[in-house]
């Protein structure tokens, strides 16, 4: 990785990218791989769920519930060839290749070959769905020219899951292309979305080829000539309902005179978030995504990690803080049935995806509200409100009808789901990071009783007894003394096992939950980080994993962090941190999964939530008081 700064700006390239970069503007997203070329430009379907301009192979519909086709099928997205279009430059040095992103959030790309050099720059334009990628071809030798070469399709997003409970029924998508002159528009009349692609060059037009379309850009002689090429790509969906605001400028985190892996992953995961997740759906509403190409639908538990770091890293900047709000109108609002709980996941529109219950997505959606009001002193304008009414009496009407509902069983009144958050069927009913998280919910919603109206639930008193009963029904014998159970079933039966999606267990000390020397929590950690624990893997990078995806995952590299920092063991938090630094991508994010014996990323190139809980930790905001 090599950082260049110039004027007191910095950019960062490498050589090699595990990823695509990304960028957006809240409005649409758009993937870029390695050589500049654009590989999908997608957006929020008010019909569909998310709709993309790609060049991409289509899924076949066979493959769903095959993971190794599923995953095959994801790997493709990330390649250069699945592009639907690119700049084709002769004899190029791949090896010269360098792509990143600059100080602005801007994608850079340089590129050489014999007779010429290329750099480019891409950004999104911040009040439509349009983005621009900018060229300057310097050819030193004569007979040197460019290709901009198209091939693609406009199509919903195919929404490959390994564990999927719902599939969405399969449509049949037709794209035309008509050329005009520079111009190059796309159609696709069942999704009503449209496409365009402008070029301004000094010569050439848009002409058929093969598979598609391409236009020539020839230097005019024999002497050295600069050439700038200036693409712009526009995506038309159907409008969403009540207006759209424009971009929200992502602000800079910096802590300190040396950054280290963590700030430049704080930094790009609240980039990737305003751009590509946190999208705008009208009804000054957005929804929160998990990711913007591979599952682009929502898990509350996903984008309450998401909504937390904007709230931190930028407090006191309003736009930021507002993109929080819309998502509690979001959640709350189309993102929730009356009377129903949280689905496993939501389409951007808010209509459920995938109907299975966990009991933790119930909770965070109650403790996004509670951390907007911690942070910024005040209560965002709840669903349909006028702005007229008493605004937290309307939300603690909300919060009254979900905590009435929680899925509360047994004697001690746990909080049982028919999934864990590692989306996998449970094994038994109670899961110990939900009960966690239920204590810590109604402790923060708590201080908030009088002005919600809630006094009646009793919330400080349930935290009280909540405490109590996860002592009660998840302490047993483990390899390190008494722990923890991963589940239980209330009458004596345990599993023992930790996964890398059980966040809130890792962070109990923080929460205050518990004391870091905790006898039980210590020995959970320490089985959770062992080969005594079925998710443990190991290796020269081996770390905290899940049953449900192999590999080293990034979100136990957080709580191994965590575990590290809360009982001084500073070499684990160095060779974590040691981890981290060579498996973030140049932007910053990160891989669900990686390589034990390489790092080498295993799984979703795409994943925004474990960037944020990094994110969080490197502001050291878990503890909320």
């Amino acid at each position: 990785m090599i950082k260049v700064t110039k004027a007191h700006e910095e950019t960062t390239v490498a050589a090699e990218l595990r990823k695509p970069l990304d960028v957006g503007n809240g409005l649409v997203a758009a993937s870029f791989g390695g050589d500049g070329s654009w590989l999908s430009v997608g957006a929020p379907h008010p019909v569909h769920g998310f709709v993309e301009l790609s060049g991409a192979q289509p899924f076949d519909e066979e493959w769903r519930g095959d993971a190794p086709a599923v995953r095959r099928y994801r790997g493709r997205l990330t390649e250069d060839s699945s592009a639907f279009l690119r700049l084709e430059l002769p004899a190029e040095s791949v090896s010269e290749r360098r792509a990143g992103v600059d100080a602005a959030g801007r994608l850079v790309w340089q590129r050489r070959g014999n007779g010429w050099s290329c750099s480019a720059t891409a950004w999104a334009l911040p009040d439509r769905q349009e983005f621009v990628q900018q060229y300057r071809l310097r050819v030193e030798a004569p007979g040197v020219h460019a290709v901009l070469r198209f091939g693609g399709r406009l199509d919903r997003c195919a929404l490959a899951e390994i564990t999927e409970v719902n599939p969405p029924a399969p449509l049949e998508v037709h794209t035309t292309a008509v050329a005009q002159g520079a111009e190059l528009e796309l159609r696709a009349p069942r999704l009503s979305c449209s496409a365009r692609i402008s070029v301004q060059a000094p010569t050439g037009d848009w002409t058929s080829a093969e598979s598609g379309a391409l236009l020539e850009i020839r230097s005019s002689g024999d002497e050295p000539e600069d050439l700038e090429i200036t693409v712009s790509v526009s995506l038309d969906s159907p409008a969403w309902p009540g207006g759209r605001r424009p971009a929200v400028t992502a602000p800079r985190i910096t802590r300190g005179e040396s950054p280290g892996a963590l700030e430049r992953i704080a930094n790009g995961a609240v980039r990737y978030i305003l751009g590509c997740t946190a999208l705008d759906v009208g009804h000054d509403e957005r929804t929160i995504l998990t990711d913007h190409r591979l599952l682009p639908l929502s898990w509350t538990r996903d984008a309450y990690y998401q909504a937390l770091l904007l709230l931190h890293a930028a407090p006191r900047t309003q736009d930021v803080t507002d993109v929080v709000g819309a998502h509690l109108r979001w959640l709350w609002g189309r993102g929730r049935t009356p009377g129903h709980p949280w689905m496993r996941s939501h389409l951007p529109d808010g209509r459920p995806k995938d109907l299975a219950v966990q009991a933790d997505q119930q909770l965070y959606p109650l403790l996004e509200l509670a951390d907007y009001r911690r942070v910024t002193g005040g209560w965002p304008a709840p669903p349909g409100d006028d702005r007229h009414t008493d605004t937290a009496r309307q939300w603690g009407k909300l919060v009254a009808e979900v905590w009435h509902d929680l899925p509360r069983q047994g004697p001690d009144g746990l909080l049982a789901g028919s999934e864990n958050p590692a989306d996998d069927p449970s094994e038994l009913p109670f899961s110990l990071s939900s009960q966690i998280l239920f204590w810590h919910t109604a402790a923060q919603l708590a201080p908030w009783s009088a002005e919600l109206g809630l006094e009646a639930l009793q919330l400080a008193p349930v935290a009280d007894e909540v405490h109590a009963a996860i002592h009660r029904n998840f302490t047993c014998d483990g390899p390190f003394g008494k722990q923890w159970a991963y589940e239980s079933d209330g009458a004596g039966q345990y599993r023992l096992y930790h996964d890398a999606n059980d966040l809130p267990t890792a962070f109990a000390p923080q929460w205050g939950f518990c004391s870091p020397s905790d006898d039980h929590w210590v020995a959970t950690m320490r089985f959770a980080l062992s080969e005594h624990n079925p998710g443990y893997v190991s290796g020269q990078y081996g770390g905290l994993g899940s049953a449900h995806t192999p590999g080293t995952w990034t979100l136990g590299d957080a709580q191994e962090l965590v575990f590290a920092h809360a009982t001084g063991d500073e070499a684990r938090a160095t060779a974590v941190l040691d981890r981290l630094d060579l498996v973030a991508e140049v932007d910053g994010l990160l891989p669900e999964t990686y390589r034990e014996d390489t790092g080498g990323w295993l799984a979703r190139h795409w994943f925004a939530w474990p960037a944020a809980v990094m994110g969080l930790l490197h502001l050291d905001i878990n503890n909320p008081k």
